[in-house]
């Protein structure tokens, strides 16, 4: 182990530096925050004397003795304090991990990537690492996604690896080498916002399984698709924190939310289902948006931004033959209908299976 000199490092937009006194403050909100609490081990409580702890003693300590080089990630201009990072020594020789955490006013605006990029090119350059590894809680999409945007590649799970709050539990690892280029590793790119002024489709998120749950649980829903019966708050925060970064993150489905462009109100879904390098789009509308065309927009929406930014050859559309307001959506969204398939599909919650009409979109001429 050796010394090293605690060093600030400007990269664009953000400046990193060592913590200092005065930093207690912004501590004490990030550790209060539940997505912080939720994902990490940081104490709970977090006092103040926490903070003064870390600054005082904990963080140069780590600088002095060469295992735990950590810096506040501050914006360039005002030098507000942003987030967290941390490059420390592992186990083996050559091999660093890092570690991150955000404020929540500072999400979304790829601040966790950005530094985490620029403390592994400090790290390869200056501390001639010859790997730099992540790791996070299985579940922990957010710090993921930061690292994918970073370059890191995801390398498997580690089962019952990561001390958590007491318990032993499954983790990520990802890696990080000299020669890779820090690109976005994901397999499927990101999704800003898509909007016709009508509807808008977005990821979905953890604060939309309330609606989920309500939306679920109408008997027409549950008559055309394989959702649970009863449909809980369980089951619906089971799908958005779940099925659907897991699915997006193996590049099997891209699942998103309809919400009205103008209020935000949760009004759909409508996904994308890839394989064999096509796409089947699907949708489902909320009792209370019914008759107002969401279903219509939104596949249109998402089956364009497939052909567009998947380079998808064909997207399909199956509906129920017996179910005439999809098949009228599916028209009415431009797809073609080509025929019926039979007994293609398992009925919802039987054993019987149903005769399907296919539609399908190309991609203009």
């Amino acid at each position: 182990m050796v010394r090293v000199e605690p060093v600030d490092i400007t990269a664009g937009r953000l400046h990193l530096r060592a913590w200092t006194a005065g930093d207690e403050p912004v501590l004490v909100e990030a550790a209060a925050d539940p997505e912080t609490q939720r994902w990490t081990s940081v104490p709970q409580p977090y006092l103040r004397s926490d903070a003064e702890t870390w600054v005082g003693r904990t963080a140069p300590a780590g600088w002095a003795d060469g295992t735990s080089l950590s810096w506040a990630v501050c914006d360039s201009t005002t030098a507000q304090v942003l987030a967290g990072v941390v490059v420390r020594l592992g186990a083996d020789p050559g091999v660093w991990d890092v570690g991150s955490w955000c404020l929540p006013s500072a999400r979304g605006q790829g601040v966790v990537p950005e530094a985490l990029a620029t403390v592994c090119r400090w790290a390869f350059a200056v501390l001639e690492a010859e790997r730099v590894e992540w790791r996070a809680q299985v579940g922990d999409w957010a710090s993921r996604r930061a690292a994918e945007k970073a370059g890191f590649r995801v390398e498997g799970v580690l089962r019952g690896a990561m001390a958590h709050r007491g318990a032993l539990v499954d983790g990520w690892i990802a890696g990080l080498l000299p020669g890779d280029p820090q690109t976005d590793t994901a397999v499927l790119p990101g999704y800003p916002d898509r909007t016709d002024g009508v509807v808008t489709l977005r990821r979905w998120r953890s604060s939309d399984a309330a609606d989920v749950a309500r939306a679920c649980s109408d008997h027409e829903t549950a008559r055309w698709l394989p959702v649970p019966v009863p449909y809980t708050l369980e089951a619906a925060a089971g799908y958005v924190e779940g099925i659907v970064p897991t699915e997006w993150a193996a590049g099997t489905a891209a699942n998103v939310a309809v919400t009205d462009a103008t209020t935000g109100e949760l009004l759909g879904a409508v996904g994308l289902t890839l394989r064999s390098g096509l796409g089947e789009v699907g949708y489902w509308t909320a009792p209370w948006a019914r008759r107002r065309g969401v279903a219509t927009r939104a596949a249109r929406l998402h089956a364009a931004w497939g052909l567009e930014e998947l380079s998808l050859p064909r997207v399909e559309l199956l509906a129920d033959v017996g179910n005439t307001a999809s098949q009228r959506v599916a028209e009415q969204a431009g797809f073609t209908r080509e025929g019926v398939l039979r007994a293609v599909r398992p009925a919802p919650r039987s054993t019987d299976r149903v005769d399907m009409v296919l539609f399908a979109l190309l991609p203009p001429r």
